[in-house]
């Protein structure tokens, strides 16, 4: 008897919210589209897009990156790829496992998949280096904002062997592989 009423009881609420238009702009968020966002994430990743890069982090994301000691906020990290890594003399190729997706909420999900990721940078000396990352393993917190556009609140990516860049001769090329 308590659990029907407590059932009734959410229906009512439910309803009187829907109808309040207190649920009027949540979309719920599909397995599917955080997917694509993911994809979305690599491919702006890839083809330098770095104003639709990003686009994808809230402002107040934080992020783990595969290489580095301590998470830092996405503003910083943004600032940081954008000088090392969407310049013209580097460039990222990836290839992507299968992409599981958690859904917590009608507005939050949780991506993580494995990928192998290979990076061509400059760094701030004028050296050129590569990367290889066979076994890099990200997990992606997306979130819907008051737009209802899906976005990273938290990202942890790392690897199951250690990044070690290695230095290029001045006339080598860049990647091609996705």
């Amino acid at each position: 008897m308590f659990l029907r009423k407590s059932r009734l009881h959410l229906a009512l609420v439910a309803l009187l919210a829907r109808r309040s238009g207190a649920f009027a702009n949540v979309s719920k968020t599909s397995a599917d589209e955080v997917r694509a966002r993911v994809e979305q994430f690599w491919n702006f990743f890839i083809k330098k897009s770095k104003n639709e890069f990003d686009e994808l982090y809230s402002s107040s994301a934080t992020v783990f990156a595969a290489d580095a000691r301590r998470g830092e906020s996405a503003r910083l990290m943004l600032v940081r790829r954008g000088r090392e890594l969407f310049g013209p003399a580097s460039a990222v190729a990836a290839k992507l496992g299968t992409i599981d997706v958690q859904l917590l909420r009608d507005d939050l999900a949780v991506a993580s998949y494995a990928f192998h990721f290979t990076i061509t940078r400059s760094l701030p000396t004028g050296k050129r280096v590569s990367v290889d990352v066979p076994f890099g393993r990200s997990t992606q917190v997306f979130q819907r904002d008051a737009a209802g556009i899906l976005r990273i609140i938290h990202e942890h990516q790392s690897s199951a062997e250690p990044v070690i860049p290695k230095e290029l001769s001045p006339d080598a090329g860049t990647l091609t592989w996705r």
